[in-house]
């Protein structure tokens, strides 16, 4: 009698460790299972054009996604510009929250106006810029025999005759006129990153077309008849690769 009471009184016990050492094994495989995605940094709708010393997360020529907020002390600047929009903002102390053609800000103070750019087409090269691959732009015309080729498309329209270039590794920079014969290819050598071509030298041809590579990516950048020499906010002479 006391040997069949120890064992009816032993099996659930069995049963509850294995059941404990299934669950445990289990667990992981629940967890590596879970089919809930990580969810999908915002694309990028604003360029920071320039910001005060000590805003955290924030540097010159990051790119910013609606949503996101940055918040300033009092006295703190933050400029951006809007790729889709061309809105340019300065805007000094509060909490600024990213749009997608306009910033919102509480607490703080902002001066806003236009500027000539090229709009959506900042937006696309912004979402390609650093991906792995040849030509962002591809414009491939197509002539007829005995005709010249006509000349590509433009991929981006600078309203600046000094461009912004902005690079993913130190590197050199081919600027090659398509509109004109006979003009040699000329390289700019840019030691980091950026390069504002505002401050070393002479800038691109009003109403010229050029092909401009780094790397395995080009643009076919066309220069506004009107567009004017030297710096300034990096929107509307930005390309970035």
């Amino acid at each position: 009698m006391s040997v069949a009471m120890s064992v009816a009184f032993q099996m659930p016990v069995r049963s509850a460790v294995a059941g404990a050492l299934l669950l445990l094994v289990a667990s992981p495989l629940a967890l590596a299972a879970d089919p809930s995605p990580a969810p999908a940094p915002a694309a990028p709708t604003a360029l920071v054009e320039d910001v005060s010393d000590g805003v955290d997360g924030v540097q010159p020529m990051d790119y910013l996604g609606a949503g996101r907020t940055v918040t300033l002390k009092a006295g703190q600047t933050l400029t951006l510009s809007y790729l889709e929009s061309c809105v340019n903002e300065t805007i000094t102390g509060g909490s600024v929250t990213v749009g997608a053609r306009e910033s919102a800000v509480q607490g703080g103070s902002i001066d806003r106006h236009t500027l000539p750019c090229d709009g959506g087409k900042l937006l696309l090269a912004s979402n390609e810029a650093g991906k792995a691959g040849v030509t962002v732009f591809r414009s491939a015309p197509i002539a007829l025999p005995g005709m010249k080729a006509p000349l590509p498309k433009p991929d981006l329209t600078l309203f600046k005759t000094h461009p912004v270039l902005i690079l993913s590794a130190p590197g050199p920079v081919t600027i090659d006129r398509l509109d004109v014969q006979g003009i040699a290819l000329s390289t700019v050598n840019v030691p980091g990153t950026t390069l504002d071509t505002a401050k070393s030298g002479a800038g691109l041809e009003p109403g010229g077309l050029y092909k401009i590579a780094a790397g395995q990516k080009s643009f076919v950048v066309k220069i506004d008849e009107k567009a004017a020499a030297g710096g300034g906010p990096a929107l509307g002479r930005l390309i970035r690769f």
